[in-house]
């Protein structure tokens, strides 16, 4: 810890003790204050906090144990070092059991004073440095849990203007960033266009497109990698053209949308106000919120394209989540689980409201698994739930809870489940090292299990 940001309170009845040690201790560049009254030292310590506090034991009036009750009620973070030429077991108990840091006899030698000071300074940089490091994980984690809470509303929304709007939102109320784009790829044009923005001009927006080689101020706009310019005193070059106007931007920052391998937009940020948290902690998160707009993304342009699922394209979109999951899973030397779920009509009854149907069997996975899983609806009774670094028995603890669940917000009055679920667990690497593996372990579980159902009989 830097001296110069270490207050020091100095308390003994002997002003020449005083004298001495603020001006040895100053020398090091401590900022120190030296009192020899104790009573006015107290009032100093309901006043002002301070690092330390090195007082002798025994004084007029206020004792040195008084001292060390005051500052304790006042600020734990305190370190106390005691100095006395009258140590007593009882007074160095007593002292201890109040978490004093150190305890020195008089007639004591400077080094000594020096050593110990420097260690309690230590102590309180450390103690504020895991302070701030817990602080900075908590709001890191906040703001993960926002963006996953988000997320899980946006897929409930078809409506992409809709969904595009919110994600900006979030972007400028949630993460403070005051200038924002989404570029989608036009692919008549081939050509990235900003669709929605927040804080930036139209002369801005309409002059500011680019291709999949193109460089922003000379660097090279990436496909899979954020792309971070953040020296714009000379404005920005696309291509070496500059796109002049007067928008005020801080930094230029792309953030790639990708959905199973494929590039499908951008997340561009362009100011962010104050500074949250570090450029790296920013980079993090926006790319969290990157991963999870990006299923949104591509189904915007099923939509646009009126695109339809084949039975052979299906295959492939399976085997390509599966496989991008395990490429993520090597990279982190973590584990994988994948868990698929099928919701089975037990023949005992009419279903109304399918749609009511999926959202009391969604609330229920969503509620089991919490955030902790990516849930993928494959169909209108197939789900997808990929887990990374769970332990296997507790996901299949989870889907049998579900199961559970299912049956009994639907039994009839005699006891009979209406609907029911049926689930297989493939976990990389444990069970399978391919995604090959892995969906051929899934298929061969889950017919099996489905071979052992018995059959109700509904007469």
């Amino acid at each position: 810890m830097e001296p110069s940001v270490t207050s020091i309170l100095i308390i003994d009845d002997e002003q020449l003790i005083v004298d001495q040690l603020s001006l040895f201790l100053g020398k090091f560049g401590y900022n120190i204050t030296g009192l020899s009254d104790s009573e006015e030292a107290l009032k100093y310590i309901k006043e002002n906090d301070y690092d330390i506090v090195l007082t002798d034991l025994k004084m007029p009036v206020v004792s040195g144990m008084d001292i060390i009750k005051a500052v304790k009620e006042k600020n734990s973070e305190t370190e106390l070092v005691i100095m006395t030429a009258f140590a007593t077991v009882d007074s160095a108990i007593e002292a201890l059991q109040y978490g004093v840091y150190d305890y020195i006899q008089k007639p004591f030698k400077f080094k000594e004073i020096q050593v110990i000071i420097s260690r309690a300074a230590e102590k309180v940089y450390l103690k504020r440095e895991n302070i701030a490091l817990n602080k900075k994980i908590q709001q890191m984690l906040s703001y993960i849990t926002m963006l996953y809470d988000i997320s899980s509303i946006l897929y409930q929304i078809p409506d992409f203007n809709v969904v595009s709007d919110m994600i900006l939102d979030t972007l400028t109320e949630g993460m403070k960033v005051k200038k924002a784009a989404l570029f989608l790829y036009d692919e008549s044009s081939g050509v990235f266009k900003i669709i929605k923005q927040r804080g930036l001009s139209n002369s801005f927006v309409n002059r500011f497109k680019f291709q999949n080689e193109s460089t922003i101020n000379n660097i090279n706009i990436s496909l899979i990698e954020t792309t971070n310019v953040l020296n714009l005193k000379n404005g920005i070059k696309i291509n070496g053209t500059n796109l002049k106007g007067d928008d005020v931007l801080n930094r230029c920052v792309l953030f790639p949308i990708r959905y199973l391998e494929k590039l499908l937009g951008y997340i561009g940020i362009f100011q962010i106000q104050g500074n949250i948290f570090s450029k790296e902690d920013e980079i993090k998160l926006l790319n969290i919120l990157a991963t999870q707009i990006a299923p949104l993304f591509q189904t915007s342009r099923q939509y646009e394209d009126k695109l339809f699922i084949s039975s052979e394209s299906y295959e492939k979109f399976f085997y390509n989540i599966v496989n991008e999951r395990i490429i993520s899973a090597k990279k982190e030397q973590s584990s994988v689980a994948f868990g698929l779920l099928r919701l089975t009509n037990m023949g005992l009854g009419n279903f109304s409201s399918l749609k009511e149907l999926k959202s009391s069997c969604k609330k229920i996975i969503k509620d089991e698994f919490n955030s902790i899983a990516e849930i993928i609806w494959q169909s209108f009774d197939s789900i997808l739930i990929i887990i990374t670094g769970e332990n296997p028995v507790a996901i299949e603890l989870s889907c049998a809870n579900v199961r559970a669940k299912i049956e009994d917000l639907y039994t009839k009055n005699e006891g009979t489940p209406m609907l029911s679920l049926r689930y297989a667990i493939m976990t990389y690497p444990l069970d399978e090292n391919s995604a090959d593996g892995i969906i051929k372990g899934l298929e061969y579980k889950f017919f099996n299990k489905m071979e052992k159902v018995p059959s109700i009989n509904t007469k």
